[in-house]
């Protein structure tokens, strides 16, 4: 975890392990939940930790908060709002907040996450925080593509996902709502999963080359994300 005043579900993707034994480099990419709660304090934190991008991940209508002058601040509508015939069903039935919309999501709406790693790869120099509302879902999607560009094992790509269900009550707390794990779970359930089933299936069949193929990212977007801005690149040669 990494513990900045403001944040209750924000963790460095760094240290995780790779299928090669190697792991994940830190500094280059951290997730969380919305911002608001974040003080000055958090920002110095931030910013001392390295982090010179942020990128909110949720629809317009969502934006709250302000990031300071210091860091870059880039919005990407990872969903889509406006892909209302592809929301209908994952929104009626509650998919919406699970794993089990994120192949269709990747599938059916490529240009999405094409938006989001080009702003990855364009971003200043230092590392990238990146972010939704809970730090959950929008947000769990990116990770799991980038994890998965790494060679993250399965096991350590779900035991980050799981982190935001242990960091639940802490959330509740800090941001005065809930987070629905309850009804998270309830739905998985309707759909014969748990959390860790759920997560763990999207991220085994999560074909990341044959997506690059598709969506035709640029080769410069791919390598970036293939490296994570280069940091790993350099890890593979040490």
């Amino acid at each position: 975890m990494l513990h900045i005043d403001g944040l209750a579900n924000a963790r460095d993707l760094g240290g995780l392990e790779r299928e090669d034994g190697t792991f994940t480099p830190a500094g280059v990419f951290v997730r969380s939940e919305r911002l608001d709660r974040v003080g000055s304090d958090g920002w110095r934190a931030l910013h001392a930790y390295g982090i010179r991008t942020v990128i909110d991940l949720r629809r317009p209508e969502e934006r709250t908060g302000q990031v300071p002058t210091t860091i870059r601040h880039v919005h990407i509508d990872l969903d889509g709002g406006d892909q209302t015939d592809f929301w209908a069903e994952y929104e009626a039935d509650g998919r919406w907040g699970t794993p089990l919309y994120y192949l269709a999501h990747l599938q059916t709406l490529p240009h999405r996450l094409a938006l989001l790693l080009k702003a990855i790869t364009t971003a200043d120099e230092g590392g990238i925080l990146f972010h939704c509302s809970a730090g959950w879902d929008r947000t769990g999607l990116v990770a799991a593509v980038l994890l998965r560009a790494l060679d993250v094992t399965e096991d350590a790509a779900v035991a980050d996902y799981l982190h935001s269900f242990a960091n639940a009550d802490a959330m509740a707390a800090l941001h005065e709502r809930s987070f629905e794990v309850e009804e998270r779970q309830q739905i998985l359930n309707r759909f014969g999963h748990t959390a860790e089933s759920a997560f763990r299936d999207m991220y085994a069949n999560l074909d990341l080359e044959i997506w690059f193929r598709e969506s035709n990212v640029e080769p410069s977007t791919r390598v970036a994300i293939k490296t994570w801005r280069g940091a790993a690149a350099s890890l593979d040669r040490a």
